[in-house]
């Protein structure tokens, strides 16, 4: 049996920036300039900027092999990488993202914060608009489907699934002045709220 090699810390963020790239030779600029508006526009690469960024540095330094899949050039995946790398640093100070998604041990923060709007949507399509998965939380003996975020302005807030994946009704809670809160996470997310 042969040991496995380890997994690089860089590789699976390489991979995210790379995956999807025809990498058989080198991309145009318009490809490279698409993959590092993603990265700073944080919905398809949900990950810190500073993540990417500092994988794709680490990764042009490691001096290993780069190309994850079969039909990627190795030296395309390096030209890419550096191009982005060279980008991202023109684009300094890089923009605070509208939200971040916070680790799921921030909910019991807002467990028992008030709820100041609901979104008319279910889980799913949430999930999908934000492309960001629900965590599973422990509560009253059961368990329910939550996701926190903070918001660009500050405010942290927490979705709550009220019912089935598919079924209609999510509400928002935050201990933060609920008027404003509720506004700025309306224009941040795109996401329709109602009253609570």
């Amino acid at each position: 049996m042969t040991p496995t090699q380890p997994v690089s810390p860089w590789r699976g963020y390489v991979h995210q920036l790379t995956y999807g790239a025809d990498l058989t030779g080198p991309l145009d600029d318009d490809a490279v300039e698409r993959i590092v508006e993603g990265v700073l526009r944080q919905r398809v690469f949900t990950q810190p900027i500073e993540a990417y960024y500092e994988a794709a540095s680490a990764a042009l330094a490691s001096g290993e092999h780069l190309a994850d899949l079969p039909n990627q050039d190795d030296a395309a995946v390096r030209d890419a990488l550096i191009r982005i790398v060279d980008r991202l640093d023109a684009r300094r100070p890089w923009p605070v993202p509208p939200f971040q998604q916070q680790g799921v041990e921030e909910w019991g923060a807002l467990a028992g914060a008030p709820v100041i709007g609901r979104i008319p949507l279910s889980q799913m399509q949430v999930r999908r608009t934000l492309n960001r998965l629900f965590d599973t939380v422990e509560h009253g003996g059961g368990e329910l489907k939550v996701l926190v975020l903070r918001l660009r302005t500050g405010q942290l807030v927490a979705l709550r699934s009220t019912g089935a994946f598919t079924a209609p009704g999510v509400d928002l809670l935050s201990g933060a002045e609920p008027g404003s809160t509720a506004a700025d996470f309306t224009e941040l997310t795109g996401m329709p709220l109602e009253p609570s």
